[in-house]
């Protein structure tokens, strides 16, 4: 007997003013299976999915779950048919419990004379933790667990959700889930995943295509709000979904190695025996002219608190920055700027970027100085070097005057750079430039930071993935507990990431 699916979504519309959000988009997701969901931001995923958890109702097309033609009118009526969606931005309380989490708003379920059974909430919640082998204990608190740890937590509550509502095969959208995760917890997500497989059905949307490839029985490609692809297990490869995505070739030149160009003599930064107690110890190199230097390692390994202390905001207990050949002192993040060195955080919207500023305010940000005339800022100046560099960066906007807020992720991020191009920095520290931002945006960031080293600009660079950290370097800097591993040349010939693990773990 042919397997049924257990979802179809078929011929969904949706649309907003001026927008054709969803057109004739149509998916399939059987039992017991793990689909892919890959897009460029702006592609239609998201809207997708918020019509499959309730949260928009389609103009047109129809659904049918478990073999029954259903209309989803909210996310709690979702979640009643085991349909359920686990955002980036987590819904749970870290002040409570993992057993308090996972029952979270059923209490009822398990009282009696309105007193709460608590024995019975925690014998449930470790027979849930018991089933996908989670290590943890159900009396801990949620602030005390790692980001994947607390996802398993939020899907472990959808489950039991679904087993309330007497759903035999249950349904999780899993948005993004390792943006923030390194590659040991990418590892064990996956792995808890396929164990969830003998309860549930996935939907898995990532811009990390490398995770599609190896986790993803089947993968649907979208875009412009279309059906653009769907492919099976063997079928598909990252260059494969890539094309598919952006609908053009990348013919192997996704990182732009043939524009790398080769560093100045001349050294822009050094740093010698830089030490910070518990952080980091002893790190010395130095950083060229027009070079990019990726600094790899695992949590805890110092890469993150030696980017902070080169912006100023971890103070060193002992060593010496030179910059120039001259020893500076980088005791804040403005005595850093006034150096020449810039930052872009990992958290772009909350660090890099003023939300509720428009665009052109946040790519001016930096040099407010040089466009002043006493107590006067050119307006005009301001607008017209914002509307230059929309038109260079090729950033999405209505115009300079949209808040940044409304802005994709990966258009925010070129905000970002905007901001960084313009204040002519010597050294610029860029920590997970391209996170969160779909595989066409990830190009252009490329070839963006390919032309800062041209007009001679010194990069510090932590990747997103081993990947992107080989493909973007001149050199790369690996870092074991605080202290460097190796200095390994990335120009005449490439590592490859299980090089790079020896060194990082």
């Amino acid at each position: 007997m042919e397997k049924q699916p257990l979802l179809v979504m078929r011929g969904i519309c949706k649309n907003f003013p001026g927008v054709k959000a969803l057109d004739q988009v149509s998916i399939e997701v059987f039992p017991q299976e793990i689909v892919g969901l890959v897009g460029e931001n702006g592609a239609g995923k998201s809207t997708l999915m918020k019509v499959l958890a309730g949260i928009y109702q389609p103009d047109s097309g129809e659904i049918l779950f478990n073999g029954q033609q259903v209309s989803i009118a909210s996310p709690r009526q979702a979640r009643s048919m085991g349909i359920a969606m686990v955002f980036q931005e987590q819904a749970v309380l870290p002040n409570l419990t993992v057993y308090e989490n996972i029952f979270l708003g059923n209490e009822k379920k398990f009282s009696n004379a309105g007193i709460v059974n608590r024995e019975r909430m925690i014998r449930e919640a470790e027979q849930l933790l018991q089933e996908i082998n989670m290590g943890i204990s159900p009396y801990a608190y949620l602030h005390e667990l790692s980001f994947m740890e607390r996802q398993m937590v939020e899907i472990l509550r959808n489950i039991w959700l679904s087993r309330q509502a007497d759903v035999q095969n249950p349904l999780i959208v899993l948005d993004e889930p390792t943006t923030v995760l390194e590659e040991k917890e990418v590892e064990l997500l996956f792995t808890k995943l396929r164990e969830l497989k003998k309860h549930i059905s996935v939907i898995y949307i990532s811009h990390r295509l490398r995770e599609v490839v190896e986790l993803c029985d089947r993968v649907y490609v979208m875009k412009d709000g279309k059906n653009a692809a769907c492919f099976s297990r063997g079928e598909f490869d990252e260059d494969l979904l890539r094309t598919k995505m952006v609908g053009r070739e990348f013919h192997g030149e996704y990182y732009l190695v043939s524009e790398q160009r080769q560093p100045a003599a001349r050294v822009v930064l050094e740093l010698e025996k830089c030490t910070r107690r518990g952080a980091f110890q002893d790190v010395s190199f130095q950083l060229h002219e027009g070079e990019i230097i990726s600094i790899c390692g695992v949590v805890g390994s110092g890469k993150e608190e030696l980017c902070l202390a080169l912006f100023g905001l971890l103070p060193l207990d002992s060593g010496k920055i030179y910059l120039d050949g001259r020893a500076v002192e980088i005791s804040s993040p403005a005595q850093a700027f006034a150096l020449g060195i810039g930052y872009i955080p990992e958290d772009r919207r909350n660090d890099g970027l003023v939300l509720n500023l428009p665009v052109y305010e946040n790519i001016t940000i930096s040099i407010l100085y040089r466009l002043s005339r006493g107590p006067f800022l050119n307006r005009g100046t301001q607008l017209s070097l914002s509307q230059q560099m929309i038109e260079k960066l090729r950033i999405k906007t209505p115009s300079a005057l949209a808040l940044c807020r409304n802005l994709s992720g990966g258009n925010q991020q070129k905000v970002v750079l905007s901001k960084w191009l313009l204040s002519r920095v010597k050294v610029l520290i860029m920590s997970h430039p391209t996170r969160g931002v779909d595989v066409g945006a990830k190009h252009e960031i490329y070839a963006l930071i390919r032309e800062l080293t041209r007009q001679g600009m010194a990069i510090i660079l932590i990747g997103d993935s081993f990947e992107e950290d080989i493909g973007l370097a001149n050199r790369i800097v690996t870092m074991k507990d605080g202290k460097i591993t190796g200095i390994l040349d990335a120009t005449t010939s490439k590592p490859n990431p299980s090089e790079l693990i020896r060194y990082v773990v």
